[in-house]
């Protein structure tokens, strides 16, 4: 068989088979493809997801619907990622988010870029519902906010269980759930009792300025007439027991039902307050 001695004709050739073999595959035996960070939810999914909290507590009054907020590092945080796949791309809670939420990421990541004005929102959010200042810490946590814009529940950290672990939680809160006891009320013996426990804590609601002028040894103040009572309660050890009391037994009513609605398991009342543990003879410090 008769050989093409023309250089040029060869040289095609050569250029031919290279251009060939770089779309045949080539560069998939030479490496893998780069594996891509987990994403940010907004305009994914089947879910619309806002980033706009003033816009999307407009947008909740005016459908009747609750506002959740979703504080995750999409691109470096393992159980934001699991609850993204476990618990948001579910049919359950498609369903249930379709008919009564208002949804809105909070977004910090390390990798993916964020204009300046998202950063400054997202990090005034952080501070807003007291997730911890640090920059790899609070994450995930969900935020659910009633039509007023006032936190009915708040947790952090996700250990897995999908829809059918945290739906029940944010049912609940959105009234469409099983309502369940706020809390039992004690007499002055069996709070004081309680309080002898250092494991329990005793949840003062006055104002810091009845609390200076006398308290139960050991009380926590937490004023709950104050504006900001439900972010900073929300933000205490919920395994705990609270014995909860004000002055006269109006107020802590009103602040094991704001606990509750946080999802507080263990909330003991104190009926007649404050006065009722004075007259009583109980010991009290200032």
């Amino acid at each position: 068989m008769k050989t093409n001695s023309n250089p040029a004709a060869k040289l095609i050739c050569l250029a031919l088979m290279a251009g060939m073999a770089m779309t045949t595959g080539v560069p998939r035996v030479l490496a893998d493809p780069p594996v891509k960070p987990a994403s940010g939810l907004t305009g994914q999914g089947e879910l619309t997801w806002g980033t706009d909290l003033p816009k999307a507590l407009v947008q909740a009054k005016a459908e009747g619907k609750s506002v959740l907020l979703f504080f995750h590092g999409s691109d470096w945080c393992p159980p934001c990622v699991e609850m993204q796949r476990q618990v948001f791309a579910s049919p359950e809670f498609i369903k249930y988010a379709r008919r009564m939420l208002v949804l809105v990421e909070v977004d910090f990541p390390q990798k993916s870029r964020q204009s300046d004005e998202l950063k400054q929102a997202n990090l005034a959010l952080k501070a807003r519902f007291n997730l911890s200042p640090e920059a790899e810490e609070g994450f995930p946590t969900l935020v659910l906010l009633n039509g007023a814009g006032e936190t009915v529940y708040q947790e952090t950290g996700y250990a897995g269980g999908g829809a059918a672990e945290v739906l029940p939680k944010l049912e609940r809160h959105t009234g469409t759930g099983e309502p369940t006891a706020a809390f039992k009320d004690l007499t002055v013996d069996e709070f004081a009792r309680m309080a002898g426990d250092k494991q329990n804590v005793i949840l003062d609601v006055r104002t810091p300025e009845e609390y200076q002028a006398g308290h139960i040894a050991g009380a926590v103040n937490l004023d709950v007439s104050a504006a900001d009572f439900q972010a900073k309660a929300a933000a205490l050890d919920r395994s705990k027991t609270y014995l909860v009391h004000c002055a006269s037994g109006v107020r802590s009513v009103r602040a094991c039902n704001k606990l509750n609605q946080l999802d507080f398991p263990n909330l003991y009342n104190l009926p007649g307050g404050f006065r009722a543990w004075v007259k009583a003879g109980q010991a009290v410090e200032k």
